[in-house]
């Protein structure tokens, strides 16, 4: 079976969202022969999902989702060609809509992962409220992007976050390896995190394999 890992690695010198607490992986020593690591980690570093209370104090935490609900049949959006800090408006979306049923992963490919790394990844593209609105209305689950922000991080909006996340619908971003999913295919996406009790979010291994394939 193939498993499409869509998840970067965490690592010194990775970029992080700014004010964020800043990514380290610390070499240390156990006591001889082992070897364990030091980590420093910001809940929403690298490849990540966002839980209500993000944004909102009152929202659930992220340990407060059973883990099935983090494993979810979708489908990849193709959003490419986008400019710098422009909108995916609703056309982008519209022609998929049929496809994306209540309960799903929808993920948009915008492509920008291929600046991670650079200046230009964050000033990305991001989805319009419009977009957060349908896929509330559509009854998704979770809405990923291979992207910094599902709003936009140069001009600093919170209003896709505040749409999604107050309808409990979560947010994955930073996500990578999107161009190895076929645009509306149908996949089980997994993005299981670490169970942070009172979690406002997690780093995820993000993996996906497609819908007709049962594990053995």
């Amino acid at each position: 079976m193939d498993v499409y890992d869509l998840s970067h690695r965490i690592e010194n010198g990775m970029p992080f969202f700014p004010g964020d607490p800043e990514p380290r992986v610390i070499p240390g020593r156990g006591a001889p022969p082992w070897q364990v690591s030091a980590l420093e980690l910001g809940t929403h570093t690298g490849t990540h999902i966002d839980a209500p209370s993000h944004r909102f104090p009152e929202g659930r935490a992220i340990a407060d989702f059973p883990p099935a609900h983090f494993v979810r049949p979708g489908l990849v959006i193709p959003v490419a060609g986008l400019a710098e800090d422009e909108p995916v408006e609703p056309e982008r979306l519209e022609p998929f809509l049929a496809r994306v049923r209540a309960g799903d992963a929808v993920v948009f490919a915008t492509g920008w992962e291929r600046y991670w790394g650079q200046p230009r990844y964050f000033c990305h593209p991001y989805l319009s409220e419009s977009v957060a609105g349908l896929l509330v209305e559509a009854g998704v689950a979770i809405v990923g992007i291979d992207a910094l922000n599902v709003d936009s991080t140069v001009r600093g909006t919170s209003g896709v976050h505040e749409r999604l996340l107050s309808a409990e619908v979560l947010i994955v971003e930073n996500l990578r390896g999107l161009d190895q999913l076929v645009p509306g295919r149908r996949y089980v996406f997994s993005f299981l995190p670490l169970p942070v009790r009172g979690g406002d979010g997690s780093p995820v291994r993000a993996v996906a394999w497609e819908s007709d394939t049962r594990f053995t």
